[in-house]
């Protein structure tokens, strides 16, 4: 397995003060990166740029500027419909965005590392493997996938190297609540009852921390090149298991309410992943359980 220092690179985080952004940037400063942050929501300064990738003259000037060494492309346009009104929105951040950031790399040496979602695999047979035809259920897994292939091809074509890192749902601390955990543990904290559905629907947890060393991994094995990869525990957890034992930890009269609200149409029911060829092109293994850092995020919040 081929490693590389991740010291005096030059890094490029698109999407890099967003939730898993702010994270990612925190640790790559920490392995002494030269770091810098390409976003449409930060303010510009010598290592920060506000930019939007649907513009390609803008993203090209700032990545021709850099010269990166390796780039994450976190950002997107994240949506949980169903609604197809939303997909030519989303296809020219998600998708378009991609080309644009792909284009500007052209006669630039870098490894181009995209994160891209577990969605994809939609109601595949789980546990869910990398080599599974895609089985998108929204346009937002729809572009997601259709930005893999796209990065895909034209790194192909074009010689570049790539690595496609297929998140599965994590959390941790600083999350919006518009996310079902920290809405969970909030709105319990508050006193307040928390409505759920019947919660059969099982999910891969992992916690942030774990998250951040796996794209961290990715930078800096030469084995993740050119890949598709699982970012995942391999564990499954129940929601509503989850939810009575976040309900059991914090010490609240309120308390979750299961079945109160409707499932979703066109629900995934289990998504749970293979972490095995992860493990086995560039070591990678959770140090948390969801316990534990379910834990961690009760007391911080």
């Amino acid at each position: 397995m081929g490693t590389i220092s991740l010291k005096n690179k030059k890094i490029i985080v698109v999407g890099g003060n967003g939730y898993l952004g702010s994270f990612l940037v925190k640790a790559l400063k920490e392995k002494e990166a030269k770091v810098f942050i390409i976003s449409k929501n930060c303010k510009n300064s010598d290592n920060e740029f506000r930019v939007d990738i649907t513009n390609f003259e803008d993203v090209n000037t700032i990545i021709q500027k850099i010269n990166p060494d390796i780039v994450y492309h976190l950002a997107a346009n994240i949506s949980r419909t169903r609604d197809f009104s939303i997909y030519n929105s989303m296809a020219a951040v998600n998708v378009d965005g991609t080309l644009n950031i792909l284009k500007s790399l052209e006669n630039i040496d870098s490894h181009f590392i995209f994160t891209s979602s577990s969605e994809i695999y939609g109601n595949n047979i789980s546990p869910f493997k990398e080599d599974q035809a895609p089985k998108p259920v929204s346009p937002y897994s729809l572009t997601k996938i259709n930005a893999e292939m796209l990065i895909e091809t034209y790194c192909k074509n074009y010689n570049k190297k790539y690595t496609n890192l297929r998140l599965f749902n994590f959390f941790g601390e600083f999350m919006p609540e518009d996310f079902f955990i920290p809405q969970m543990i909030k709105t319990l904290k508050r006193g307040e009852d928390f409505l759920m559905t019947k919660g059969e629907q099982v999910r891969d947890f992992l916690y942030v921390k774990d998250v951040v060393n796996a794209l961290l991994l990715t930078a800096e094995n030469t084995n993740s090149q050119n890949q598709t990869l699982n970012v995942c525990s391999g564990v499954g957890t129940k929601l509503n298991e989850l939810a009575s034992s976040i309900n059991n930890y914090i010490e609240s009269k309120a308390k979750v309410v299961v079945g109160a609200i409707p499932y979703r149409d066109n629900e995934v029911w289990e998504m749970i992943g293979s972490n095995t060829k992860i493990k086995n092109k560039i070591g990678f293994e959770p140090k948390y359980t969801v316990d534990e850092g379910i834990k961690i995020l009760i007391n911080h919040l």
